[in-house]
């Protein structure tokens, strides 16, 4: 089951501000009042802690308008494999940089590969928008070249995203024509377009468009990927990633205590990382 925009409670939002530890990263448009509840009740688990760790080399710049970083890890030369990060809405790659601490998981990681985030806009759910921006075309045609062009591994990359980025990472998953490890975590997903938030979509032809949940051609794509699904038990997105699983039943999917938030998205992300560095060789 989605979420509805009648599902909303804005009253939420005081509560939900706080994430001990880790961060203030919330998707606003899909934070329910049973998601700060359970939080209250002490339902969602504990919260991530950022290592306190010296990051390697972050490199900044600038793309068709769009700011970028590269993350590598501690001492690293050479050409190195790379994940792209994929944020949420209502935020940046930088924000999720900094609030998430990406750069010091990757380094208390161990990975050797590199992570790359690319700005797809704060509402953009990463796909071509009637106004013009096309958040897809910018990472799939324009930074992935980019990236190779900064000794990075770029040709199969793998996908990390939260929330609409963990949407985008399975939508680019399936149009990339060649085997790449996914890690979607909390992913939007939604199984109609009434059930979406307001300007996830510009209509419900863009939303057929673009779905992953009920499209055979994309979900066949995705069968023959290594995907990975975290996401908490008190998100509003869980009926949606336990309708996923059930259509890709290959998929490595992690259920857990946990909320739609930075509290719980950081306490899954060592393991990720992990998972994605068993993967990126």
């Amino acid at each position: 089951m989605g979420i509805t925009r009648r599902g909303l409670l804005t009253g939420a939002l005081g509560g939900a501000a706080t994430l001990a530890g880790a961060g203030a990263l919330v998707d606003v448009d899909v934070l329910p009042g049973r998601v700060a509840f359970r939080r209250e009740l002490g339902l969602n688990g504990d919260a991530g802690l950022i290592p306190d760790i010296e990051p390697g080399e972050v490199e900044h710049g600038t793309l068709a308008g769009a700011d970028w970083w590269i993350a590598r890890p501690p001492g690293a030369t050479g050409t190195l494999p790379v994940v792209v990060a994929l944020h949420g809405a209502h935020s940046s790659a930088e924000d999720w940089l900094r609030t998430m601490g990406l750069d010091r998981f990757l380094a208390a990681s161990g990975a050797s590969f590199a992570l790359a985030g690319i700005d797809g806009g704060t509402k953009g759910y990463w796909h071509p928008r009637d106004d013009g921006h096309d958040p897809r075309a910018l990472v799939l045609d324009h930074f992935l070249p980019l990236l190779a062009s900064h000794g990075l591994e770029a040709e199969s990359p793998g996908l990390l995203g939260w929330s609409m980025g963990g949407y985008g990472a399975l939508l680019f998953a399936s149009e990339l024509d060649r085997k790449v490890p996914v890690v979607a975590t909390s992913p939007a997903l939604w199984n109609s377009y009434d059930a979406t938030v307001a300007g996830a979509y510009d209509s419900r032809a863009d939303f057929e468009r673009w779905r992953i949940l009920g499209d055979g051609t994309r979900l066949d794509a995705l069968r023959k990927l290594e995907i990975r699904v975290d996401c908490g038990r008190g998100d509003p997105f869980l009926g949606g990633v336990k309708d996923l699983r059930d259509e890709l039943p290959d998929a490595e999917v992690h259920l857990a205590a946990g909320a739609h938030d930075a509290a719980y998205w950081t306490r899954v992300l060592p393991a990720q990382l992990a998972w994605l560095g068993s993967r990126m060789d």
